[in-house]
């Protein structure tokens, strides 16, 4: 798969047949530099919260309020939306592999869109309810929502990885409280964050398989020294 944050869900249909040529092959043994041409194209769904849910998870500053999850959810007329993506594929001309040509926020092998799932993270680490309850409200079950918390936190050696590489700056203020501030910094930053991730990781955060970091595991402490 190929990964372009260029585009999100939203502004995927931008993306033109005549563009596809531009992409280097991710197969290791090729990697050829903007050999892909058009191949095919099949439909995707990507499930994601609405935008005005969205933006109240993601912006508040939990420092100063919290998170009041009933109200936002009562108040919405409609919590998810279901988008149709006519996702390409694309076929590299000196391997013959096929990739498929994927927007940054929709992530492999899941129907929920990647700010929906860290709103959700969000949501668990500033709850004042039960898990039952976050889950009644979002209408998730509790078992897809801590599958979800436990994947984060899987990830969160590789996520302060690449906050130290990109955002040194402010790096050393965010490692405090570790998980919680890198949870909040991750959503401040979501708009440019994926694509720095994805620089040193081929795995976008919460995708099924597990992280290495350049063939090795590296714990957190490691990583926020």
């Amino acid at each position: 798969m190929i990964t372009d944050y260029r585009y999100s869900h939203t502004t995927y249909s931008n993306l033109k047949k005549e563009d596809l040529c531009e992409y280097d092959c991710p197969n290791p043994t090729c990697g050829a530099r903007r050999s892909t041409k058009y191949y095919s194209h099949y439909e995707r769904h990507v499930i994601s919260l609405t935008a005005d849910v969205l933006s109240a998870i993601l912006d508040v500053d939990t420092q100063q309020t919290g998170i009041d999850l009933q109200a936002l959810c009562d108040t919405s007329s409609e919590l998810y939306k279901d988008t149709i993506l006519d996702i390409y594929r694309v076929k590299c001309q000196s391997c013959d592999t096929t990739h498929a040509i994927l927007p940054g926020d929709v992530v492999p092998y899941r129907q929920y869109g990647l700010f929906t799932m860290l709103a959700v993270v969000k949501v668990m680490y500033h709850r004042e309810c039960s898990i039952e309850k976050i889950a009644e409200h979002l209408q998730l079950s509790w078992q897809y929502m801590l599958g979800l918390l436990k994947q984060w936190i899987s990830h969160l050696h590789a996520v302060a990885l690449i906050m130290r590489a990109v955002y040194q700056e402010f790096i050393n203020e965010q490692a405090t409280g570790a998980r919680v501030r890198i949870l909040s910094f991750v959503c401040e930053h979501r708009f440019n964050f994926p694509r720095e991730y994805q620089k040193e990781h081929r795995n976008i955060i919460f995708m099924i398989h597990g992280q290495n970091h350049r063939g090795r595991k590296i714990m957190l402490g490691m990583a926020m020294g």
